[in-house]
């Protein structure tokens, strides 16, 4: 497999999750909505380490998140097109910059719909509550991302 082949890969990776988190997005929008109509009028809006509600607010905070959400996604998307601005585990040179450039920036995309999915699923469980485990398990994929791309990175140096 020739570069061009392997920067063609990426690119169709990349294109791949830019369609996901973004369909994500526009999920996690309709579905606030959808959920908006339903919830009571007071539902829980946060949880201690013990998974029990220790605040109520009124139903329209469930609308909090979706600012919060659409600038990170779109920070994070605009930022996967930067990958020159990056801080890299590694030294860049000409050698390595094309290949450490293209790791890089679905690194960034895949953090992007892991970020979004999180949110997402936070937003559809609003009212519910959420085992500590849903903690882990959202930091263990987090950072297993990244030290699978730092490992890729060093090896790809």
């Amino acid at each position: 497999m020739g570069k061009g082949d392997n920067k063609a890969r990426y690119e169709r990776i990349n294109k791949f999750l830019d369609i996901i988190g973004l369909a994500l997005v526009v999920a996690l929008v309709i579905m606030t909505f959808i959920y908006w109509g339903n919830a009571p009028d007071i539902i829980p809006t946060h949880y201690n380490f013990k998974g029990e509600v220790d605040a109520y607010g009124s139903k329209n905070t469930v609308f909090i998140l979706l600012p919060i959400v659409l600038i990170t996604y779109i920070g994070i998307a605009v930022l996967s097109k930067f990958p020159q601005v990056y801080n890299y585990p590694v030294e860049i040179n000409l050698r390595n910059k094309e290949k450490q450039y293209l790791m890089a920036s679905t690194f960034i995309r895949v953090l992007n719909v892991e970020i979004v999915t999180l949110f997402f699923f936070i937003q559809m469980n609003s009212g519910k509550v959420l085992s500590i485990a849903f903690l882990f398990i959202f930091l263990l994929i987090i950072f297993g991302s990244i030290g699978f791309y730092i490992y890729k990175a060093i090896k790809c140096k």
